[in-house]
């Protein structure tokens, strides 16, 4: 019903996203009215973040693209979200440049990308960025991405929620892009390397 996979949806019901029981077996099961909330929100089936081509929208670059570096970036401003979406486009064409708008459409791509570079809001609603980068760093399989933050909140306001990561890159807003284009820079190099290594079979 939802077009999710069973471990998609564990995680989902795992971060509290869709109300669940959990049976003595380890299962979970879901009350029919979760089920409806989900989709009444990103509407059936389309729990990805995948635009139809119909709807006028632009359709979202290739999940798959293992020769490509990928980048996930998490932004719930239109105005900030069309700055780096134009960074990435102006000057990394051949990087797959995915858009997610909150924490939990970033939670449902994260599953198929396994993006190299995280990029994410802190101040959002409904699932926030604090709650992203908990996920995304007790998670084994998610500790190679490296993680950005992009916020206007102050050091405080920071702590007060939890702070960060000591390997976060905090960037504030109104975003630098020189510096945002350093990073990038930076793991692109990494990233074609590994894969030119990988294609003559030759390792560090």
């Amino acid at each position: 019903m939802l077009g999710l996979s069973r471990t998609s949806l564990q995680k989902l019901v795992d971060s509290g996203q869709i109300p669940a029981v959990k049976t003595a077996g380890g299962h979970r099961r879901l009350p029919r009215a979760a089920v409806d909330a989900v989709n009444q929100k990103t509407g059936p089936k389309a729990l990805l973040g995948l635009f139809e081509p119909s709807s006028g929208a632009a359709s979202v670059p290739p999940i798959d693209a293992p020769d490509r570096l990928t980048v996930l970036v998490v932004e719930d401003d239109g105005a900030t979200a069309a700055l780096i979406r134009g960074m990435f486009e102006e000057f990394y064409p051949s990087v797959n440049c995915l858009m997610a708008t909150d924490g939990l459409d970033a939670v449902l791509m994260l599953e198929r990308c396994r993006p190299r570079i995280l990029i994410t809001d802190l101040n959002m609603q409904p699932f926030d960025g604090f709650r992203l980068l908990q996920l995304v760093t007790a998670r084994p399989e998610y500790r190679s991405v490296a993680l950005v933050v992009l916020t206007g909140m102050g050091d405080q306001e920071i702590d007060r929620r939890g702070g960060l990561a000591p390997d976060v890159l905090l960037l504030r807003k109104p975003l630098n892009v020189q510096r945002l284009r350093g990073f990038v820079d930076a793991h692109a190099q990494i990233f074609s390397t590994h894969l030119s290594q990988s294609s003559t079979g030759h390792h560090p």
